[in-house]
């Protein structure tokens, strides 16, 4: 990244194993309105499982009404509501439209309550292709500003005993461990970060302050209140890059490392409540997770050359609004080739809802699954609570099921 020019080099990079590139460190992200009660991330303590190389995405979505929604071989699309967001590719290019064909004879003003999709759809994206080499800049990165904390333990290898939690944060108690909350104002008053090559990089992340809104000069705990509307948090671990083990990072930029391994899950208890507010990014919530190379090299700049996103490097939206005041939230893979269909899961507006993102490579699955009020996130989580998260619309729960196989 040369911050005189503006330019970025690069080489090809191929990513390995059942999960690729989503096995890799990934960073999550939240933007407003959502408020966070709880985080946590887990790994498998023993065990080990066999992996496969050069999967193919799949993706099936199931809810408590037992529809499954398969893969086909040929790119077309499904039938879908009115206002579902339509993905397709198209001359090889992911694109996406806002759906306002009713169907033969329907009328375009006629509205409906908004209830979970429940026609069998058809993803636009084809099967037999393995994830496409990304491209990312591969320099030494330099040390972040920070101090050097207890390292999040990835231990990739899955396993049939219980999993153990590496990292928590709770809103009410105020209290984080194994999480660093960041954002992307580096280098602005003054603060640790950098916006050397101007907007062609953007800024770098920062030190998030509290509220989300502004950077700050060291860690902090994200507060016990809703992030605002088109603010971002991206939560990273709390293992500084400061020996070359992040890969390359912005030069001058905060950089941690994110949450890597064939087999990790995620929990996390949050409300997306709506504000009614509108312009760029309005009432529009979302949580996702990105290839932490994103983050740490460039985000949001305008050369596209400069972020490994644009060669499908890994995005996964879990549970993202599209567009302003809607109510479903829907989950989608941004990666090479790229997967989502029209289901989707009720925004949760007023109370919150405990979720679960389940990384299994011996499955060569991932699983985002609403879980049971009573769910706590204990220190350790028995092999019996992990299976259950897999069994696709198991009891009353609603869930989400991408699947790789080779």
């Amino acid at each position: 990244m040369d911050a005189k020019t503006g330019q970025c080099t690069s080489e090809k990079y191929t990513y390995n194993g059942s999960l690729a590139p989503m096995n890799e460190e990934l960073s999550i992200h939240f933007r407003g309105p959502t408020f966070l009660k709880q985080l946590a991330v887990y790994y498998p303590d023993s065990g080990s499982h066999s992996k496969r190389s050069s999967p193919t995405y799949m993706h099936s979505h199931r809810h408590n009404h037992q529809h499954l929604h398969n893969l086909k071989r040929k790119n077309a699309l499904a039938e879908r509501a009115v206002g579902d967001t339509v993905i397709a590719t198209i001359d090889g290019q992911v694109v996406s439209w806002i759906n306002q064909y009713a169907g033969p004879g329907a009328s375009p003003s006629t509205t409906t309550t908004a209830q979970p999709a429940k026609v069998q759809t058809t993803l636009a994206k084809s099967v037999g292709s393995p994830p496409q080499p990304s491209t990312a800049p591969v320099q030494a990165p330099p040390a972040a500003a920070g101090s050097k904390k207890l390292s999040v333990v990835d231990d990739s290898t899955g396993g049939s005993g219980s999993w153990s939690r590496k990292a928590y944060y709770n809103a009410e108690a105020g209290s984080s461990d194994g999480f660093t909350f960041l954002n992307h104002f580096g280098g602005t008053n003054g603060m640790p970060g950098t916006t050397d090559g101007g907007p062609a990089f953007g800024a770098s992340l920062s030190y998030a302050s509290s509220d989300g809104k502004s950077a700050a000069a060291s860690s902090q705990v994200l507060a016990n209140k809703m992030i605002e509307d088109d603010v971002e948090v991206v939560v990273m671990s709390n293992k500084i890059c400061d020996d070359g083990s992040c890969g390359y990072t912005r030069p001058g930029g905060v950089a941690y490392h994110g949450f890597e391994g064939d087999h990790k899950l995620f929990l996390m208890e949050f409300s997306m409540p709506a504000t009614g507010k509108t312009g760029f990014n309005g009432d529009m919530p979302g949580i996702w997770l990105l290839n932490a190379q994103i983050p740490l090299t460039s985000q949001y700049g305008t050369n596209p050359k400069c972020s490994c996103w644009t060669s499908g490097c890994g995005e996964f939206d879990l549970f993202e609004i599209l567009d302003t005041g809607n109510f479903r939230c829907k989950s989608t893979l941004h990666m090479a080739p790229a997967g989502g269909s029209s289901d989707y899961f009720q925004r949760p507006e007023k109370n919150t809802i405990k979720a679960a993102i389940l990384f299994m490579g011996s499955q060569e699955s991932a699983h985002i699954q609403v879980l049971d009020d009573s769910r706590t996130f204990d220190e350790s989580l028995a092999a019996e609570v992990i299976d259950s998260m897999t069994k696709d619309g198991s009891g009353s729960a609603m869930s989400s099921v991408f699947r790789l196989t080779s």
